[in-house]
Order: C-alpha cells, then sequence, then structure tokens
C-alpha cells in the first residue's frame, strides 16, 4: 500500500516555508512575562500602598525580573523612595524616550507609572491599544509584570488578562464599612470584563478574625451569584503571607501557561497560608 504521507516520488513533501518561520519565531520566541492584576478599589486608590513595594520586592527577592505598572495613582515610586518625572503617556506622545520612564527600584525591579496614561484611555479610539502596546514593550524581558489598576478597567484587564488564558487577580479588601460592597462590585465587574482564575483577596487594617469573617461572606457570595473562585491571600502586612502569595501566584502562572484552551476550570474556594 503506498505511502500517502509520502509524495509521488516516493519523498515526503516539504512544509510551507512560511509555515515553519512562524513554528521557528515561536519556538525561540522569549517567554510573554506573567501577568498579574492587582485591583483597587474605587476610591481607595491613594492609601497606604508600602505592601505593594514588598510585594514587588519579594518578587524579586525570588528571583523573578519584575516590572510594577502604577495605572493607579498608588504613588508606588515614593513607597521606593524614587522621584517620578515621566508617565508612559510622555513616551507615548513622543516627550521623553521609552527608558526614561521605567525607572530601577532596585536589583530585577523596575517601576513605570502609567495613571496619566490609562487615563487618556478612551478619549481616543486607539488608546486601549496605545496603552497596552507601551506596556507590553516596556515589559519585554520581564518575568512578571504587576499591573496596579484603580478598579476593573474592562478594556485593560480584558486584554491584559487574556494573553495567556485566564489568570489570577488580587483585589485588596480595605479596612471600610464598605469594605463588602465594594469588594464585591470589584470582583463583580472584573468577572464581566475577563475571564479570572481566582480571585485573592488581601486583605489590610483589619485583625485577622475580622478578615476571616469578612473573607467567608465574599468567598460564598462570589461562588453563589458570579461562579467565580476566591482565595484568601492573608493580611498585606503579613510578610509570611506576602511571600506565600508570591509562591503560589507563580506556581499558578506556570500551570496555566500550560493549560490546554478550552479546558474547563472547577469553582472553589482556596485558602493560602
Amino acid at each position: 500500500m503506498p505511502d500517502r504521507a509520502r509524495g509521488p516520488n516516493g519523498r515526503s513533501p516539504r512544509a510551507n516555508p512560511q509555515d515553519q518561520a512562524a513554528g521557528l519565531r515561536r519556538l525561540f520566541a522569549p517567554p510573554e512575562s506573567q501577568w498579574l492584576p492587582i485591583l483597587l478599589a474605587s476610591g481607595r486608590e491613594t492609601g497606604d500602598t508600602r505592601w505593594l513595594a514588598r510585594f514587588a520586592g519579594a518578587w524579586a527577592e525570588q528571583g523573578a525580573r519584575t516590572l510594577v505598572v502604577d495605572a493607579a495613582r498608588a504613588q508606588l515610586g515614593a513607597a521606593f523612595g524614587l522621584r517620578i518625572r515621566y508617565d508612559l503617556a510622555h513616551a507615548l506622545e513622543g516627550d521623553c524616550r521609552p527608558a526614561q520612564v521605567c525607572l530601577q527600584a532596585g536589583e530585577n525591579l523596575r517601576v513605570l507609572t502609567a495613571s496619566r496614561a490609562l487615563a487618556h484611555d478612551g478619549r481616543a479610539s486607539d488608546a486601549a491599544q496605545r496603552f497596552q502596546a507601551g506596556v507590553r514593550a516596556l515589559a519585554a524581558g520581564a518575568d512578571c509584570t504587576l499591573l496596579v489598576l484603580p478598579a476593573p478597567h474592562r478594556p485593560v484587564l480584558a486584554g491584559f488578562s487574556g494573553s495567556q488564558g485566564s489568570s489570577d487577580v488580587i483585589t485588596l479588601v480595605d479596612a471600610d464599612p464598605d469594605a463588602y460592597q465594594r469588594a464585591m462590585q470589584t470582583i463583580r465587574a472584573a468577572s464581566s470584563a475577563a475571564e479570572i482564575d481566582t480571585f485573592r483577596l488581601l486583605f489590610q487594617g483589619m485583625d485577622p478574625p475580622c478578615a476571616g469573617r469578612l473573607y467567608l461572606r465574599l468567598a460564598a457570595a462570589a461562588a453563589r451569584e458570579l461562579g467565580a473562585r476566591t482565595s484568601d491571600a492573608g493580611h498585606a502586612d503579613d510578610a509570611g503571607a506576602i511571600s506565600r502569595l508570591v509562591r503560589a501566584v507563580r506556581c499558578r502562572g506556570i500551570h496555566i501557561s500550560q493549560r490546554v484552551p478550552g479546558e474547563k476550570r472547577v469553582t472553589a474556594v482556596e485558602t493560602v497560608s
């Protein structure tokens, strides 16, 4: 019986050169950065963000080349002791060189201020694409990019969360009389904007028993109303919790990058401790 995999002369058919080139580009292209959105509740962007500096530092200490994108006016530059002069918007508008908007905050750690660029999003039809393209270009070479958003920003969250399938997001739950409503509003908006694998809830400004009770309420409501998966990430001021959260998210990122497209996920409640 003739071998149908071979041509009429008995030789294997040659692969399309264009297909070969595309395959080689995929094989040798540097891996894309792991994108981790960090959602700050609306109206709480200017709170104590020193935990973000510790969180980013923990990634760098674990060997990950880390870029922190402050698109929320969280004053992260000050938290790192840096004087911020340029925003991503300045580079997009040609007022400075792209390299000038990224500042070195330590070994394996850079900070990019982009709140002005995000504020411009929506003023032009291509604003969201320009913002994402600028961030992606400056994230080249980073193992992890922490994208700090003022609240679920639908086009941006959808654009970055979809880069490797579904993803995790960190949601800060601050001590506030309306903490439950604010957190649910954030989870609901993010769920409608992108496929989120796990909402990792990080608590700030409340004692562990209070945070534990609030987490149980949020986890039950998120699962019941949205089918959302949640994880108790602990307290923002607990160095041990921050370190465990970094390890958990890094492992999750590896799992997601290897996931088969269309694979179903199971809704569940997790605790990181």
